[in-house]
């Protein structure tokens, strides 16, 4: 009986240590790599990784510690889950462990590192990850029983896009955003979030396609713009249906897109606005046809007043020419130049414009009248192609006569001749009053003259009746 019991103790004994070696079993790791077919168990582990975890076999990790440390490149370390591989988390923590940083202070520091499902299969059950990030890209992910803290060292909790994901149980602590989903809806119970600026965002693509009007054919090269009131945000094309903020309440979200195309000498810009709660795809049509712009109208203003034909411009006055553009394209042109040609001949004034799409507008095209005669007048524009070489002219025609210098209008000849006859009546006048007066002062003269005679007489008779006395 004794030896019995003896047997039995140590048996007791053996199968004791051997299972206190297998929970205690070390397994160190610069990187570990599970290849495609390859079904790799760790069951018990304490398990050290000075690098990275590639995995497109199966791996399962159950009832153990795994230790990811700062990779020997000072890089992030990841768990990789390539496509078709699969990574299973069973009781099972997750963390890292402070690491001395200079050799003069002797800090220590922690590395936070990322566990990545490219189009892989994860799945986790009551396990816990700290200073780690879930990254999902596709595939399929289930996680039950999660306790999962960045220690407000990362930004996301669990980003998921494309992802089919189950969520039951899961508490995300200390994240900037505990839980970021685009392009599926998640299918959660029981999630609670701690310490999370923003707990979560759902979020959905969104496809922008521009159709040529007149040919239906694809326009490449434009840009998604997301704008908040009169604040761009950013050019990506993806929009947020709802926000739950740190206090669990529910905001949502109203998108507002401009899309956007640089043509060089011109741009086209669309706006729209509205709800999403999916994916969504957004087709517009344009019209790039440049052959639409034409000129609508042109007056010729001299000096301000409206030309009348048949009638003379003064030589160097100022003659405008006004012109009406029509715009019916999607093309708003930066630069368009309006060229005045004189009897088909260029370099008198060119006018840079800014025209706009969807309208028709006025512009002016001026010119100090230097030529004299019967002249032509054109104004002409090239309207560029955004796709082709071949650019398109436009022309509007007017006529304007200009007079020489040394002669008159109508309007200056009968005001001249006005003048004439007006100088010639005061000459005449001054004439006859010049001749008037002359004639008076021929009469004054004579009877000055009889007067005088008149006054010697009478001085002389005393003296004859005198000598009679005598």
């Amino acid at each position: 009986m004794r030896i019995l019991t003896l047997v039995g103790a140590i048996f007791v004994f053996t199968l004791f240590f051997f299972t206190l070696g297998a929970v205690s079993e070390q397994h160190n790791f610069v990187n570990l790599t599970v290849d495609k077919d390859q079904v790799l168990v760790l069951e018990g582990d304490q398990i050290w990784l000075q690098g990275d975890i590639i995995i497109d076999g199966q791996l399962t990790i159950k009832d153990s510690n795994l230790n990811v440390n700062q990779t020997l490149d000072l890089t992030t370390s990841e768990i990789r889950i390539n496509p078709g591989g699969e990574l299973n988390f069973i009781n099972t923590t997750v963390s890292t462990v402070e690491y001395l940083f200079g050799n003069e202070t002797n800090e220590t520091i922690l590395s936070p590192y990322t566990l990545v499902s490219d189009a892989g299969n994860l799945s986790i059950y009551d396990s816990t990850i700290y200073y780690g990030m879930i990254w999902l890209v596709g595939g399929n992910a289930e996680i039950t029983g999660l306790a999962l803290d960045g220690f407000s060292m990362l930004n996301y909790g669990i980003f998921s896009e494309d992802t089919n994901l189950e969520l039951s149980g899961v508490s995300i602590r200390n994240y900037t955003l505990g839980l970021r989903s685009i392009g599926s809806n998640p299918d959660m119970e029981s999630i609670f979030y701690y310490n999370c600026s923003t707990q979560m965002t759902q979020e959905w693509w969104v496809t922008f396609s521009a159709l040529e009007e007149s040919t239906n054919l694809p326009i490449v090269g434009f840009e998604v713009r997301q704008w908040d009131g009169e604040r761009m945000i950013g050019s990506w094309n993806w929009a947020k249906q709802y926000e739950i903020d740190n206090s669990g309440q529910i905001i949502d979200h109203q998108a507002s897109f401009t899309f956007y195309l640089n043509l060089g000498f011109g741009y086209v810009e669309r706006s729209w606005e509205g709800y999403i709660d999916n994916n969504i795809d957004i087709t517009e049509t344009f019209n790039l046809n440049h052959t639409h712009v034409a000129f609508e109208s042109g007056t010729i203003f001299v000096d301000g007043i409206p030309y009348v034909i048949g009638e003379k411009a003064p030589k160097f006055s100022e003659v405008n020419l006004s012109v009406s553009i029509l715009n019916p394209t999607d093309i708003n042109f930066n630069n368009l130049y309006l060229d005045l040609l004189i009897n088909n001949q260029a370099g008198y004034t060119r006018t840079s414009i800014s025209l706009l799409s969807s309208g028709s507008e006025t512009f002016n095209v001026t010119w100090t009248a230097s030529k004299e005669g019967p002249l032509s007048l054109a104004v002409k524009s090239v309207i560029i192609d955004y796709n082709s070489p071949e650019d398109y002219t436009i022309t509007l025609n007017r006529f304007v006569e200009i007079e020489s210098a040394d002669s008159f209008t109508k309007s200056d000849g009968s005001w001249t001749a006005l003048l004439a006859i007006f100088v010639l009546m005061s000459l005449c006048s001054y004439i006859i009053y010049t001749g008037m007066e002359d004639e008076s002062e021929e009469e004054s003269d004579s009877k000055d003259e009889v007067n005088e005679d008149n006054d010697r007489r009478e001085m002389a008779l005393p003296k004859v009746d005198e000598e009679k006395e005598n």
